[in-house]
């Protein structure tokens, strides 16, 4: 057994010993007061049981999401396991979502594709920053592990994350958020919801957010000035309206984000000899940069969607979604973090940024589904049919400068997407049930695209069937089983990062996992203790990769790949005041072959560690409540382990992650509808990095967030 896996063990064994000990402290509590609360999710078009769900699955709602501070969608990788969602090179708004090791790596670039599907209320989201939830009134996010190809299908092969905002309900609701935070931030957030006629058929509600931080990040000793300064604004409005049969619920949103970009952190080309833990860092501190380019990122997003339902009969109804969306995305980015031009032969003192690229880009996108659902043959058999269709347009303009030489990239991208799906859910027993569900995509991509003075034009078509089958068995109200087979499919496309039109030119193939999964999902002591647990082992084909060469092209190949883990769930209600969590993740991966037009050969990756995928993480909770006068006291604390793991494919050591261990806390005082909560994120100060690659006199690294703290008053109606 590996020393990871033997850690996993003994963290929840100690877990569901703690769990034990705490039925004894809780035993002059009622069951029903210790009884964990029932999650409802939508993981399957439909709302049921999470633990009813045979899928796997994480959910936070509205209380976890503020206790846990969820701020941004990168924060879930702090509290869910198996979950990385990290920042993105190319400016300091974007994001790449890792679910079991899959996502994406160059998420800034207009023809890159995520692995992971984000989805907003049911709409698909082709790009997302990473600060879009602030706006939002969230009632859940949920997390799907594994291949989504039947109900979600389009880029979620390694996985879903779908957030939910508060539909407008009978109630009026008021809630307004003020708070300061670490480096002079300022932030307001607000909801307001609730009927707008007489009989409450009609409902509506918006939500909004303002932020403001100066810089203070990091410093940047050649601008001598401190860097991370951030504005951000967003809003979304709601209609909703509920009849007797149909519902309509009507959104609009709108999302400004600005900052000064992002900077990387250059190690010392000089001892590169050296194990890369032992390199210092050419400023001498990781939060201390020297390039003399001066970053910026412009970020703004607007849309609109259109959520209908009709209920044909009381066994059977009728949805449409109808999505638009706009987005206006541009950045620049010095990349080597600043080389000192002694290096370069030059007399002067100071240093040099020997990689620069500056982009600008716009994209459209439109979603239509239509969605048949059902219960048959007295609720034994539930259904779900659809059709789905999405375009992107967009473009996007990248001017490069690399050690002064400068390169030009246009590209107009237009991809259009087709699918038609179905999933059955057939009761074969009162215990035993039978999921059978396939997906066909069709994927039309065109590309006109100037690098340098060498036009490219393409048009390329990608087609899949992804089936699913899937078995359940409810021994009890308190134990499910299950087992699946599911695949999942991504198109393939295009190296806007290419050297030269031939690399441009020659499109990588579709990738394409079958998953094999099997799991538990259990509760005990009077579903005071949930203990969930899932086994996976995924089968890549032509698995989408991207790496560095010693020049600095930037090579897409397809390889063959297989990846193995256990994820285990705990939760427990130690008393009525105190509970505890916890989850761990023990995985093995690698390439195994290169596969070029479904030919496998030998390749530069082969042997290698998949990116983003760590051998071993766990995270680990406590949450206490106490009545204190005529108020409550709330405080908590997590931790976040995860071991070292390579960003690059090639596996280098500039892009190899040591293992951090990450500590947020928050104390909350909450009388007659107000609250004050002090929260704090990282409070170790870890200083990190998220990603780095090098060639030549260029090792960057960038860094993750520090410490951070914040200190709000909220009221609520």
């Amino acid at each position: 057994m590996k020393k990871a896996e033997i850690k996993l063990y003994a963290s929840l064994a100690a877990g569901s010993l703690l769990a034990t000990s705490g039925t004894t402290l809780a035993q002059q509590t009622s069951a029903d007061d210790l009884a964990i609360e029932k999650i409802t999710v939508t993981a399957q078009r439909k709302a049921e049981n999470i633990q009813n769900s045979p899928v796997s699955i994480s959910a936070l709602g509205p209380e976890d999401i503020e206790r846990m501070q969820i701020d941004n969608t990168k924060d879930l990788s702090q509290v869910m396991p198996n979950v990385m969602i990290k920042g993105v090179t190319g400016g300091s708004a974007g994001i790449t979502p890792f679910i079991r090791g899959g996502g994406v790596t160059d998420g800034a670039l207009i023809t890159s594709e995520p692995e992971v599907g984000i989805y907003v209320d049911d709409v698909y989201q082709p790009r997302l920053a990473a600060s879009f939830i602030e706006s939002l009134d969230l009632e859940r996010i949920e997390v799907l592990r594994g291949p989504q190809g039947t109900l979600y299908g389009r880029n979620s092969s390694a996985g879903a994350l779908k957030i939910i905002s508060r539909v407008p309900d009978e109630l009026f609701r008021f809630k307004n958020e003020f708070g300061i935070g670490s480096w002079n931030e300022i932030y307001d957030k607000f909801t307001v919801s609730g009927p707008l006629n007489d009989d409450e058929s009609l409902r509506g509600g918006i939500t909004g957010m303002i932020r403001t931080r100066d810089g203070g990040r990091q410093y940047n000793a050649s601008l001598d000035k401190e860097v991370g300064a951030e504005d951000y604004s967003g809003f979304q409005s709601d209609l909703f309206y509920e009849g007797d049969t149909f519902t309509a619920r009507w959104k609009l949103f709108y999302t400004d984000y600005e900052s000064d970009g992002l900077y990387a952190s250059a190690l010392d080309p000089l001892q590169l000899d050296n194990e890369y833990d032992e390199i210092p860092f050419t400023s001498g501190e990781f939060d201390t940069v020297l390039s003399p380019f001066e970053s910026f990122t412009d970020d703004k997003q607007y849309g609109s969607s259109l959520h209908l339902t009709k209920e044909i009969n009381e066994s059977m109804r009728l949805l449409s979604i109808t999505s638009w969306s706009k987005l206006k995305n541009d950045w620049s980015t010095g990349f080597s973090g600043g080389v000192d031009y002694a290096l370069l032969g030059v007399p002067v003192d100071g240093y040099a940024e020997l990689f620069t690229r500056i982009s600008t880009s716009d994209q459209k996108s439109f979603s239509q589904e239509v969605q048949l659902q059902g219960e048959a043959y007295d609720n034994k058999v539930s259904y779900i049919a659809g059709l789905y269709y999405f375009t992107e347009s967009g473009e996007q303009i990248v001017n490069s400068e690399v050690f002064f030489a400068p390169s030009y990239g246009a590209f107009d991208i237009d991809t259009k997407s087709y699918a038609a799906f179905g999933q059955v859910n057939i009761g074969l027993t009162d215990k035993l049930g039978l999921t059978l569900g396939a997906r066909y995509t069709r994927d039309d991509k065109e590309l006109d695209a100037t690098l340098e003075t060498a036009p490219v034009a393409r048009q390329d078509t990608f087609k899949k069937f992804t089936p699913k089958i899937a078995f359940n068995y409810q021994a009890n109200d308190d134990l499910l089983l299950y087992t699946s087979f599911t695949e999942g499919f991504k198109a393939g496309g295009y190296n806007s990062l290419a050297s030269n039109a031939e690399g441009l030119n020659t499109p990588f193939d579709m990738q394409v996992m079958d998953a094999y999964e099997a799991g538990m999902k259990s509760e005990w002591l009077n579903n005071r203790l949930r203990i969930n647990v899932a086994g996976f082992f995924n089968e890549y084909s032509s698995l989408q990769q991207q790496s560095v060469d010693e020049v600095g092209s930037f090579v897409t190949e397809n390889y063959d790949a297989e990846h193995t883990g256990l994820e285990v769930e705990l939760y427990v209600r130690l008393t009525s005041n105190l509970n505890f969590w916890a989850n761990g993740v023990s995985q093995d991966s690698e390439y195994t072959s290169v596969n070029v037009n479904g030919v496998a050969t030998n390749g530069g990756l082969v042997g290698n560690k998949m990116t983003n995928v760590f051998e071993f993480q766990y995270a680990v909770g406590l949450d206490y409540t106490k009545d204190i006068g005529d108020g409550t006291l709330m405080m908590g604390t997590n931790l976040n382990h995860r071991d070292d793991y390579y960003s690059t494919a090639d596996n280098s050591e500039i892009g190899h992650i040591e293992p951090v261990t990450l500590i947020d806390a928050y104390l909350a005082y909450a009388y007659d509808g107000w609250k004050v909560t002090l929260s704090g994120k990282n409070l170790g100060n870890e200083k990190y990095a998220f990603t780095g690659f090098g060639f030549s006199l260029l090792q960057p690294r960038f860094m993750a967030d520090p410490m951070t703290w914040r200190l709000s008053v909220s009221y609520e109606l």
